[in-house]
């Protein structure tokens, strides 16, 4: 896997020790915005660490095949958006949970839907392409009415409601799940042979 998906206006590719000065502005200027939809951060964690262990977290996934955490970059190598794959379960049950997130200077210009759009292209796309996985998973707060579009947008169906599912922003939050199937995703921006 090389780790590379292009779309119109973004590169997929995973995250990268030199992208450490980028990971922490964007997640500066976006604190607000992700503040509701993420899990807190210890107190003592600052920015730089947290990107130390979003790093090993990509590397350590990459290794071993469990997780995959794309950065989407725009021009000049400035990151739009965060799009992962993770837990990631073979043998019978062949699925991986996703998430996303946009930076806030660039959200609302339709760059995450063309992300996740791109990173389900990869999990669906039968190896070497991609994962081939039977099916992805997400899970949104049902406040999270930027996150429910794009799940809408890229083809998810809403499954269910679990109750105080994750503790996200300091309390227990309840999350809408989402599915998508391999045979429901039309394939946009990788090329299959």
């Amino acid at each position: 896997m090389e780790g590379f998906i292009r779309t119109p206006r973004l590169l997929l590719r995973p995250l990268r020790a030199d992208d450490r000065a980028e990971f922490v502005r964007v997640h500066t200027v976006s604190r607000a915005l992700f503040a509701p939809w993420f899990p807190a951060r210890p107190a003592d964690e600052t920015s730089d660490d947290f990107f130390t262990r979003q790093l090993n977290q990509t590397l350590d996934g990459l290794r071993d095949g469990t997780q995959y955490r794309f950065v989407g970059l725009l021009d000049h190598a400035r990151i739009a958006g965060f799009f992962n794959l993770f837990q990631i379960v073979r043998g019978a049950a062949q699925y991986a949970m996703i998430s996303w997130s946009v930076n806030a200077e660039v959200g609302r210009q339709g760059l995450c839907t063309e992300g996740v759009i791109a990173l389900l292209d990869f999990a669906f796309a039968p190896s070497p392409t991609g994962l081939g996985l039977h099916r992805v998973q997400a899970n949104i707060i049902p406040a999270n009415t930027p996150s429910l579009r794009v799940a809408e947008k890229t083809g998810f169906r809403r499954e269910g409601l679990a109750k105080n599912y994750l503790q996200i922003a300091g309390a227990w939050q309840d999350h809408f799940l989402y599915a998508k199937l391999a045979d429901e995703h039309t394939f946009t921006f990788l090329r299959l042979s």
